[in-house]
C-alpha cells in the first residue's frame, strides 16, 4: 500500500514537473509512467487502483486534465496499463522468461491494451455527447 501511494503522488506531482518546459510539457503527460511501474512493484489489483483515481483526482487538486472527457478516457487507460503491467509480470509471464524479456513484454502488451481500452473509451463518448470520433492521426 506504500509503493501505490507513492506511485500516486508521482503521478501528481510528475506532470507539474515536465509543465515547466513549454514543449515539452504541452506534448507529454507523463502520468503513465508510475502507474506502469505500481503494476510491476504492487500486482495488477493496486496498478489497477492507482490508474483509476489518478486522473480524475488530478484533474479535481490540480484542474488538469479537464475531467471530461480527458481524465475520464486516461482513467479507464491508466486503469488498464496498471492492472496488464502487473497481471502480464507477475502472473501470465511467469518466471519462465528472463527479468529484461519479462519488463519488455509486459510494458508493450500493456500499453498497447491500455491505448485500445482508450479508444474504447473515447468512442463511447463520442457517443454519448453526438460527436465525431476519427482515426485521423
Amino acid at each position: 500500500m506504500t509503493y501505490a501511494a507513492l506511485c500516486m503522488a508521482i503521478a501528481m506531482v510528475l506532470p507539474l514537473i515536465t509543465g515547466q518546459v513549454p514543449r515539452f510539457g504541452a506534448m507529454l503527460s507523463p502520468m503513465h509512467i508510475p502507474v506502469l511501474l505500481c503494476g510491476f512493484l504492487c500486482g495488477p489489483w493496486w496498478g489497477l487502483a492507482v490508474g483509476l483515481i489518478a486522473p480524475p483526482l488530478r484533474s479535481v487538486l490540480f484542474g488538469m486534465p479537464p475531467m471530461f472527457p480527458t481524465a475520464v478516457a486516461m482513467s479507464g487507460e491508466l486503469a488498464a496499463y496498471g492492472a496488464l503491467t502487473g497481471w502480464l509480470f507477475r502472473v501470465r509471464l511467469g518466471a519462465r522468461a528472463p527479468r529484461f524479456v519479462r519488463v519488455l513484454a509486459a510494458l508493450l502488451i500493456a500499453m498497447i491494451g491500455g491505448r485500445a481500452v482508450w479508444g474504447l473509451i473515447q468512442l463511447a463518448l463520442a457517443g454519448v455527447q453526438r460527436t465525431d470520433f476519427t482515426m485521423n492521426i
